[in-house]
């Protein structure tokens, strides 16, 4: 089982502002260019960072500022799997591309033999 799995089952989760700190100092944007985007002073991002959980609406700005989805995320830790629509579409598209494929490759024995002869 993976760290984060058992993290989740311990009842622990992920330190947010340790999470998302260090998120944003992968970024090349700046943390005052961040926190005036959010609307926010530059302390108040600051104190995110020293949080242990934070608003679903605090969450859901950074993700739309940086660009990155933290619900998504924060979701690998859990210690179930969700399947997203997308996903979901791409898993059916790659069965329909399969079941085509045996088929052609049936088409193709098939003429093959009828070469044979």
């Amino acid at each position: 089982m993976s760290d984060n799995t058992n993290q989740a089952q311990a009842g622990q989760y992920p330190p947010i502002g340790n999470f998302i700190h260090y998120h944003i100092t992968q970024q090349t944007h700046t943390k005052s260019t961040i926190a005036k985007a959010m609307g926010i002073a530059p302390k108040g991002l600051r104190a995110y960072f020293k949080r242990d959980t934070l608003q679903f609406a605090v969450l859901w700005k950074l993700s739309l500022v940086l660009k990155h989805n933290f619900l998504a995320q924060l979701g690998e830790y859990l210690p179930y799997r969700f399947e997203t629509i997308q996903e979901k579409a791409l898993k059916k598209e790659l069965q329909e591309k399969n079941e085509h494929i045996q088929k052609l490759e049936i088409q193709l024995e098939t003429l093959r033999e009828i070469m044979k002869k």
